[in-house]
């Protein structure tokens, strides 16, 4: 969720990459299907198709900046299949300041919440990229 470029992106990346390395997996970005911000519109169903598709949905979340609100309030309202499979790695601040800063969002966070209550023990928390790699290798 959220950004795909800067240090964000390439963190989605590296977890879309150590997923695509297992023998039994296939690990892909909706943007790896040519989808940009002019094709907005179509996001929604081309996530629909593939996620029917799908053994496991991992979403990485590091700050509700950009369109998480809609995201997850997506995610949560109208997908109830997608939160049966669905893995959340959830970054996590050392400074109470930088929580706040990241996760300063009241809309997101209540559809945020919702989520974690539903997939539960498929919250995954981490605060490094080493971490971030060994949450993600946590994953079936």
């Amino acid at each position: 969720m959220g950004s795909g470029s800067g240090e964000q992106g390439q963190r989605r990346r590296r977890v879309c990459a150590r997923l695509d390395d297992r023998r039994d997996a296939v690990g892909f970005r909706l943007e790896g299907f040519g989808f940009d911000a002019d094709d907005l519109d179509l996001w929604a169903p081309a996530f629909e198709v593939l996620a029917a598709q799908a053994t496991w949905i991992v979403g990485v979340i590091e700050d509700f900046d950009g369109g998480h609100v809609w995201e997850l309030g997506y995610l949560y309202r109208q997908q109830t299949a997608v939160r049966d499979v669905l893995w959340l790695l959830k970054r996590v601040y050392d400074d109470p300041a930088d929580e706040r800063a990241n996760y300063d969002n009241g809309m997101a966070a209540s559809h945020l919440a919702a989520l974690e209550a539903a997939v539960d023990e498929r919250v995954l928390e981490w605060a490094t990229v080493a971490e971030l790699d060994r949450v993600t290798d946590r994953v079936p």
